[in-house]
């Protein structure tokens, strides 16, 4: 922890030969994160000199304590900066394709339930009644009533909106199933 403590005063006073041994050390190690994750040579660079920055401004506070070693702090400050990029340029992680998926399929039913409920109204008013009692009263209250899915959860008893929300997926896939969308 000496070699942090050293590290730490050194990005602290801005002093050129440290911040020179922290990239000599530790900029493989970021470029490797951001080469395997959709991203070059230069945006490595770019993506060390920001989290630079962020090490710079946060060691200056007075109440910030380094309670990891260094290389573990700056290599997630720097995940946390490259993450954020990729979701700007619209690359994402495993748990953001899924996210967006669901908001995909969600946009999808959007388009189908408006379209099906324009041509035939009464198919989906048949494929709702062998729904369940719950996925058919949720639709209702999200589609028809327009409820707030935290309304939703008040007035159907879930725990959260986050229960609500993987419900609403489960009914709409179910929903999308029997009328063959």
């Amino acid at each position: 922890m000496a070699q942090d403590q050293h590290i730490l005063d050194g990005i602290r006073s801005g002093n050129h030969e440290t911040i020179t041994e922290v990239y000599k050390t530790y900029f493989g190690m970021i470029r490797n994160l951001v080469i395997k994750n959709s991203g070059n040579e230069s945006d490595a660079e770019d993506l060390f000199q920001d989290a630079m920055v962020v090490c710079y401004k946060n060691f200056n506070k007075k109440t910030f304590k380094l309670t990891v070693k260094f290389k573990t702090y700056l290599y997630s400050v720097c995940r946390n900066l490259w993450l954020s990029e990729l979701h700007y340029r619209g690359k994402h992680t495993k748990k953001l394709k899924d996210y967006e998926r669901h908001i995909e399929i969600e946009d999808s039913f959007d388009s189908h339930w408006k379209e099906a409920r324009e041509k035939n109204i009464v198919r989906i008013e048949q494929a709702m009644k062998y729904m369940g009692d719950k996925c058919r009263e949720l639709l209702i209250l999200f589609y028809f009533r327009r409820l707030s899915l935290k309304e939703i959860a008040t007035e159907l008893d879930y725990s959260n909106t986050d229960s609500v929300k993987s419900q609403k997926y489960k009914c709409i896939r179910q929903l999308k199933y029997s009328l063959n969308l």
